[in-house]
């Protein structure tokens, strides 16, 4: 009877220990851009038209330190100025402040970075504390740019409770949403498409409190 209790306490420790670690797992986070505020109308703050496809992704995922972003121009079909496609030539983002560092991809244009008390107001209201801006050229159609933002407090799920949605900048767009003022750019605001995902490593220590459970429920049945 005792051993059997002290096998239970055993294995429901076991499990809560490994939930408790699920409570800390490394999150990854993964957003689409298929939102786009329409130049071509008189209210091209508020506009908005959606694509069936999206034109570029972009993944908040946990590293140690700090988070790490993935952001991707996919090879797509939005109009284009010229015959060198578009490019991403800013990215902004609403979360903590930390230290930026472009890993690879594209560099950083001088003063990109973090807003501090003096947050963007972009299109529709949206407010961002980081203002990221890509070098010449910036992410082409096919290319991925990957970043890194170390800091204390700095974590995917930090951004992603900020509940502002990320937003670029694309670059080198064609009619009808270029002239405007001279621009060819276009904002697109990103829409959610992944939840965050525990580690294998969390989910393998969930099974196994999982499995010592059934274990001593099955020997309780013998």
């Amino acid at each position: 009877m005792f051993k059997s209790l002290r096998q239970v306490a055993a294995a429901a420790a076991f499990s809560g220990l490994s939930l408790a670690s699920a409570s800390g797992w490394a999150a990854s986070y993964t957003y689409d851009f298929k939102t786009f505020f329409d130049t071509s109308t008189v209210l091209n703050l508020l506009d908005t038209k959606t694509l069936s496809y999206s034109v570029a992704s972009l993944t908040i995922a946990d590293i140690t330190g700090g988070v790490q972003l993935s952001l991707t121009q996919l090879n797509n079909s939005f109009v284009a100025a010229g015959s060198a496609g578009t490019n991403i030539d800013a990215l902004w983002l609403s979360g903590p402040s930390g230290t930026l560092k472009s890993v690879s991809g594209t560099g950083l244009a001088f003063g990109a970075g973090y807003t501090g008390f003096l947050p963007l107001v972009k299109d529709a209201g949206y407010t961002y504390q980081w203002d990221i801006d890509f070098a010449s050229g910036g992410v082409a159609e096919g290319k991925t740019a990957v970043l890194t933002i170390l800091g204390s407090g700095v974590s995917a799920a930090a951004f992603a409770s900020k509940g502002t949605a990320p937003m670029i900048n694309l670059a080198g767009v064609g009619s009808p949403y270029s002239g405007f003022l001279g621009l060819d750019t276009v904002h697109f605001v990103a829409t959610p498409s992944t939840p965050a995902v525990p580690e294998a490593s969390t989910l393998a220590l969930m099974g196994l409190g999982l499995a010592g459970m059934a274990l001593v429920a099955r020997r309780r049945r013998d």
